[in-house]
């Protein structure tokens, strides 16, 4: 029960996040069309459309691996462990899902403070215009905050259930 509200409430979260991750896709392409167009026909490129687009280059990649995961879609190497017994693959499913958590909770806790400092420093890129690096970098925590959260619901979830007797022990 618990463990159902927690997921419909990531998914929300996740949701959220590939809608960001579509309009982000959409706004380099439209201003990379735009600093083309005027650099073929004008020879006046829009200022800093690179460095724009790398600033958001991590909302676009990164949040597409977190939801792959959700919507199931991943690819595992399953080579040597479709060659083991159902109950041991099950177990190292698991086992490969909490070390994936555990993995994205220090990736999120380092990149924080790496956010945090650009943060706090008010990090710039070197361009024509003041484009602020902390946008790009606050991506990580983000994202793989959800990211973690979503290998531990399915690790959670993929463990075995042992159910009590319905008889009461009898």
């Amino acid at each position: 029960m618990l463990l159902q509200k927690v997921d419909k409430v990531l998914l929300k979260v996740e949701t959220i996040q590939i809608h960001c991750s579509w309009v982000m896709t959409m706004l380099v392409t439209f201003m990379l069309v735009i600093d083309i167009s005027a650099r073929f026909l004008f020879n006046k490129p829009l200022p800093a459309s690179w460095e724009i687009s790398e600033v958001l280059m991590p909302y676009i990649v990164i949040i597409g691996f977190a939801y792959t995961l959700t919507d199931d879609k991943h690819i595992f190497v399953s080579i040597l462990t479709d060659l083991l017994p159902a109950r041991i693959r099950a177990g190292l499913k698991v086992f490969a899902y909490l070390l994936s958590f555990l993995m994205c909770c220090l990736v999120t806790y380092f990149s924080w403070f790496w956010f945090w400092e650009s943060f706090s420093i008010n990090e710039q890129i070197l361009a024509p215009i003041n484009i602020p690096w902390w946008f790009g970098k606050f991506a990580m925590p983000l994202t793989f905050a959800s990211f973690g959260m979503r290998f531990l619901l399915i690790a959670i979830s993929s463990m075995p259930r042992t159910h009590p007797d319905p008889g009461g022990g009898r």
